[in-house]
């Protein structure tokens, strides 16, 4: 199937799947139908648009229920960056009164970090906290960082680039217990926001168990369509549009809704929902068997994040010994796709800041490569990526000590 995708006389094996999953047969299946005869506004007061909603809420019950919240409190827009930013500078700028100061992590995605820097320039006060080696914050970090004025606390679920797990239960509990001892209730400030693109497909979440107000994932993560995600809105927490235009989402983001994308959305959690606990289990033993047999050829290869607390497909390599672009490449060129970082982040100058964070060199960072699985890998094609992986390090290392 991915031989039409990219290209038409190559096996390909594709390994990105923390940038973007395939649409999935049977999503694609779902969404035809809307495709070709959902042409509706589902605005319309007449019966194509009063179908169009229905649709629409149907498929706002289907994602509500994948985190255990109401559907009331699930606002549809284009990507997890529309979402992040939603969230972010939406809550920021709504509670300014309240205060000023905000707290985020120093390995967050792009789309969290700029819209921080943004604040800033607006005159928010921002912590940026470090990480331990793993790439993880803890609940007493968040704890000692918070101030009186502290009015919105960010966290990543799972890192996109190296796919440590954060303690967000522990995080979560913590600031309930911080606002139950000052009085400011259930809805109280800080509000406690995830990025949780990365984390969705894997991780069986329960919003009301994390202690979260504000929470984003992305259709194209989950083998859905892309242009599709949510942002989870705690019922009483306010936060601002940051696009103007029409009442739609509840006034938080005007615009005409993707009635087949957002049902091509739905179909995917329903999916992911049913299947995601077996699959799982499967990327788990061919994600251990790579990093073993790599390691085993080559000690010199690092493994970055949580050797536990981490998803279950992904996997990222630091090779101090070879240039990552230039082994992307040569992997490419065999028929492989994975990346050096997030792909959003991919025409960056500088080291990739998630692996810099966790205190690795300059060239240790430049030498990282990211490998994630899904649901369409085998494990063919993984007997067959270990053996050309560590080939084309070793050319590349003696290709390296020639000049």
């Amino acid at each position: 199937m991915f031989g039409i995708i990219f290209k038409p006389n190559m096996k390909r094996v594709y390994l990105d799947y923390a940038a973007a999953t395939p649409l999935d047969p049977r999503v694609k299946k779902i969404m035809n139908e809307y495709l070709v005869n959902g042409a509706a506004n589902p605005s319309g007061l007449y019966e194509e648009g009063r179908e169009a909603k229905k649709a629409l809420e149907e498929a706002r019950k289907t994602v509500a229920a994948f985190i255990g919240v109401k559907p009331s409190e699930i606002v549809f827009t284009s990507s997890t960056t529309e979402s992040n930013n939603l969230a972010i500078l939406g809550a920021a700028r709504a509670n300014k009164s309240r205060g000023k100061h905000l707290i985020t992590t120093a390995v967050e995605h792009v789309s969290v970090l700029n819209p921080f820097k943004q604040l800033e320039r607006e005159g928010f006060e921002v912590t940026y906290l470090l990480v331990d080696e793993y790439g993880r914050v803890t609940a007493e970090q968040i704890k000692q960082a918070i101030k009186p004025d502290t009015i919105l606390v960010s966290v990543i679920f799972a890192s996109n680039e190296i796919g440590t797990l954060n303690p967000i239960k522990e995080i979560g509990r913590g600031i309930k217990t911080l606002r139950q001892a000052q009085g400011k209730g259930v809805n109280g400030l800080p509000i406690f926001f995830s990025d949780a693109a990365q984390a969705a497909p894997h991780v069986k979440i329960n919003v009301d168990n994390l202690g979260l107000d504000l929470m984003s994932f992305s259709s194209s993560k989950i083998y859905g369509p892309k242009g599709a995600a949510a942002l989870y809105v705690k019922h009483g927490v306010k936060i601002d549009p940051v696009m103007l235009g029409g009442s739609q989402e509840n006034g938080l983001r005007p615009g005409t809704q993707d009635v087949a994308g957002i049902t091509g959305f739905a179909e995917a959690i329903r999916i992911t929902s049913q299947e995601r606990e077996t699959e799982d289990a499967r990327l788990l033993v061919l994600r251990d068997r790579i990093i073993k047999e790599v390691q085993s050829a080559l000690p010199e290869v690092l493994l970055n994040g949580h050797p536990q607390e981490r998803l279950a497909n992904n996997i990222s390599f630091s090779i101090p010994t070879v240039k990552a672009e230039e082994l992307v490449t040569a992997l490419d060129l065999a028929g492989f796709a994975l990346s050096t970082r997030s792909a959003c982040d991919a025409q960056n100058p500088t080291p990739p800041h998630v692996i810099k964070a966790i205190g690795h060199s300059d060239e240790e960072a430049w030498g990282t490569v990211r490998i994630t699985l899904g649901r369409f890998t085998t494990e063919e094609d993984i007997n067959i990526f270990i053996k050309t992986f560590i080939s084309k390090i070793n050319q590349l290392k003696k290709h390296a000590q020639t000049y």
